[in-house]
């Protein structure tokens, strides 16, 4: 992707499993964890990829931050923001645009530094600052004043609407009044940075858990961003919070496969484990069996500055040539269910009619290998060839592996001529190659900030999709949407209206299917917080004796 462009509102899983898995493999007894000791051992499926802010665009890094770091509010068990480091609620104006923030007197730095209303107008700043290129400063566009111009290198981020009144007041005037604007503000993207500590560190910032300052309710230790393969969080004494935070440790170990975790888990080495595959039928009776249906919807992606993939009949025969109904049947196995459009089922309903989105949408395309080909053989007419041949990238686990070879198998199968080659890498390297655009196809899965449409149909414009394309139809079926911020009604339309025409009409990515979370909790495990969409938080996890 060009690096003007910017993603958009929405957080990256990996495609294998839950974000937030299963555990360290600690080996012999005396090194178990007891209920006393509230240890709590997890695994990922998948490196920190970042633990700074501005570089920071998915959920195995969002999750650690969220619990080493902290920003003026937070999410309570029910997913309601409540205030973190800010001492209350703000203060609102009559017109919804000028919040003025509080921030506690015990809010602290791990070094003691107090934190202050200048580490957060610091960190927002960057986030703006058009030669940082941030990867979610989407998210402060079009809602914080200036954060448009200063993205777009019109302006310096000096001119951010976000000033520091007083050590501990800090104020934010909006473009227009966002009801979610306290949801967003629990999100790591629009956490405080110490500028000092920052400067002191230079590159070496986030090089790992040595290079890290924190006011969350854990600190960090053992890890090392270059090494990965394990992190330590372990609770933060100088919290604010801290006497409300039960757990001593958190230990989490990166483990690519199921059969891997479940081993540890069912050996008491672990205390959760995601599961897939035959692992879903063989452990759903049991009694710490779990599943949730996510806001994630999984797609693949196409890169239209490839020039098969620039071709409108092209797309059409990808999106309409695999049966996600059979993948999520036969291989996942896990209760995810397949998705026709992008926005998911379950994320919000119709402010007039209380439909589902979904509903409103419709299924924008299917399995059909007749109109596949159809598409397929018109597409190669246009391009003037017999033959395709393209890349699919995608992670380097067992479950992404199986993923992959099924949409080949479905691709290669049903349209004559095609040739897909898989090419597996790391996480981070993924996110990189999609970042700068230096892909082909690519599996890929989001995941919503806050509950509303927008955080998904945004995703759509030229200005910020990661496929290279540009439709004027759907830039203004999205640009209307955002100016009709006080028409609820009409607002709603026009993202139905974006959606049916980006995938619909343009067929700009191929849904495939709606992730299920399906995983095994130690029954001693309380209050494990696991969101259906943004990052889970220890902090009020606690091991029940």
């Amino acid at each position: 992707m060009n690096s003007k462009k910017r993603l958009r509102s929405l957080m990256v899983l990996p495609l294998a499993g839950l974000m937030v898995a299963c555990g360290s493999a600690a080996g012999d007894e005396e090194s178990s964890a007891t209920v006393s000791e509230q240890v709590l051992r997890l695994t990922a499926t998948s490196d920190i990829p970042s633990m700074d802010i501005t570089a920071a665009t998915d959920l195995v890094s969002f999750t650690a931050m969220n619990n080493a770091f902290e920003g003026l509010y937070t999410l309570d068990l029910d997913g309601k923001a409540i205030p973190a480091s800010a001492a209350d609620m703000p203060e609102i104006s009559e017109d919804g645009l000028v919040y003025t923030f509080t921030i506690r007197d015990d809010a602290v730095w791990s070094n003691g530094d107090p934190v202050t209303s200048s580490d957060y107008v610091y960190a927002w700043q960057k986030m703006v600052d058009s030669t940082v290129a941030a990867g979610y400063a989407y998210m402060y566009d079009g809602l914080i004043q200036n954060a448009t111009e200063i993205i777009a290198g019109e302006l310096d981020p000096a001119e951010l609407a976000v000033e520091a009144i007083s050590d501990k007041e800090l104020q934010v005037t909006l473009v227009q009044p966002a009801p979610y604007f306290l949801d967003i503000l629990a999100m790591p993207f629009f956490f405080p940075q110490h500028q000092a500590y920052m400067k002191e560190q230079g590159d070496s910032y986030g090089s790992g858990s040595d290079h890290l300052i924190y006011n969350g309710p854990f600190v960090m230790t053992d890890w090392d961003q270059a090494v990965g393969g394990s992190w330590t969080f372990v609770k933060n004494d100088s919290y604010w919070d801290e006497e409300n935070v039960q757990l001593e440790e958190v230990d989490v170990q990166v483990i690519k496969e199921t059969s891997t975790a479940v081993n540890l888990y069912e050996a008491d080495e672990l205390e959760f484990a995601a599961l897939s595959g035959e692992y879903v039928a063989a452990h759903k009776e049991d009694a710490d069996f779990h599943s949730q249906l996510n806001t994630a919807s999984s797609f693949i992606e196409m890169n239209q500055e490839v020039a098969a993939l620039a071709n409108e009949n092209i797309r059409e025969a990808f999106a309409k040539a695999i049966n996600s109904a059979e993948y999520t049947d036969s291989v996942l196995k896990n209760g995810s269910i397949p998705i026709y459009g992008y926005v998911p089922n379950g994320l919000a309903s119709n402010p007039a009619t209380g439909a589902d989105f979904r509903e409103n949408a419709g299924d924008l395309t299917s399995f059909n290998v007749e109109e596949a080909q159809a598409a397929w053989t018109e597409g190669l007419a246009e391009l003037g060839v017999e033959t395709v041949s393209l890349e699919l990238m995608t992670s380097d686990t067992e479950d992404a592996k199986k993923m992959a070879e099924f949409f080949q198998s479905q691709m290669q199968a049903n349209l004559p001529g095609l040739t897909i080659t898989i090419r597996q890498v790391p996480f981070s390297v993924k996110q990189d190659s999609l970042r700068n655009g230096t892909y082909e196809m690519a599996t890929s899965n989001w995941i919503a900030d806050f509950a509303d449409p927008v955080n998904y149909v945004e995703r759509f414009h030229t200005d910020i999709n990661r496929g290279n394309y540009s439709f004027a139809d759907v830039d203004e079926l999205i640009d209307s949407a955002k100016a009709a911020y006080n028409d609820e009604e009409a607002r709603w339309d026009y993202l139905v209206e974006a959606e049916q025409t980006a995938i619909g009409e343009h067929y700009v990515q191929i849904p495939t299917y709606q992730s299920a979370g399906t995983y095994l909790l130690k029954a001693e495990v309380k209050d494990l917080f696991i969101p259906v969409f943004g990052p889970d938080s220890y902090k009020y996890a606690y091991i029940e004796e």
